[in-house]
């Protein structure tokens, strides 16, 4: 499908692996020109370098730690629109785990942890693009919570706890910022088997007896920790994901706004 969006300049916050990098490669196969934001700024260019490469578009690695305090996104997103022109929309899909165990196991410096990496990186994020949006005559933002937040798991309370204040504050900002023609949507990803779990992919398979593109899947639905069973039998691939937030920033979805879209392969539980 044609999303028109060709010329248009967006910034993904996340964007050199899984969902994100998806996302761009998504865009930027449209046509759109991308600013990868991440905190690897090597990793960024050379990702952004690829992208240009492709699809011959324009693309630019900025590095910058949107869970750091401080003014770092509102310079790089400044700096995106210096380098690429006039923004249209931004994609936030960082959100990363990492301490799990029960609720008793999680003490401040875990829900601190969580905070920083899931909402505050996205309040920066929306923050520092809003004015541009609003001074550009509108525009799009996508951000991404878990399709958890409606099926908690045990094992995460911070990180549930904060994609559910990441959907709340996005529909907050919904409604604020219509008038303006700023849209914002929410993506609820489910499992989604991305190069993050490389580490242990091989570890999983031999553990379960079956090929290493089952392996993840295998496990996080054998566990009864995790029980998570997909109507499809298998996890998401990141295009999947990369193509739906591609859509919601394109006005192909221009009276899409406020949402909350589960992309889950009909997860149970």
């Amino acid at each position: 499908m044609d999303l028109g969006l060709s010329g248009l300049n967006f910034v993904i916050v996340g964007g050199t692996t899984g969902m994100g990098y998806a996302a761009a490669e998504e865009l930027a196969r449209d046509g759109a020109n991308v600013a990868l934001l991440a905190r690897d700024g090597v990793r960024a260019s050379e990702k952004a370098a690829g992208l240009a490469e492709r699809h011959g578009v324009g693309a630019v690695g900025i590095s910058v730690d949107a869970a750091a305090p401080g003014d770092g996104v509102q310079r790089a997103v400044d700096e995106a629109a210096d380098r690429l022109g006039p923004l249209r929309g931004l994609a936030v899909t960082a959100g990363p785990m990492k301490q799990q165990g029960p609720f008793l196991e999680h003490a401040d410096e875990s829900w601190d942890w969580y905070y920083q990496m899931i909402l505050m990186a996205t309040v920066r994020s929306c923050r520092a693009i809003i004015p541009h949006l609003q001074r550009n005559g509108g525009g799009t933002i996508v951000t991404t919570a878990a399709y958890s937040v409606r099926a908690p798991k045990i094992l995460i309370p911070p990180y549930n706890a904060l994609k559910a204040a990441v959907l709340t504050l996005s529909k907050i900002l919904a409604k604020t910022y219509g008038p303006d023609g700023i849209r914002v949507n929410t993506v609820c990803p489910g499992l989604f088997d991305t190069e993050v779990n490389d580490f242990i992919r091989a570890q999983r398979a031999a553990e379960y007896n079956v090929p290493e593109e089952d392996a993840i899947y295998t496990h996080l639905s054998s566990n009864p920790d995790w029980n998570m069973r997909v109507a499809l039998g298998r996890g998401g691939r990141p295009h999947e994901a990369g193509e739906l937030i591609a859509f919601l920033l394109s006005d192909r979805a221009a009276y899409m706004t406020g949402a909350a879209i589960n992309i889950d392969g009909g997860t149970d539980f």
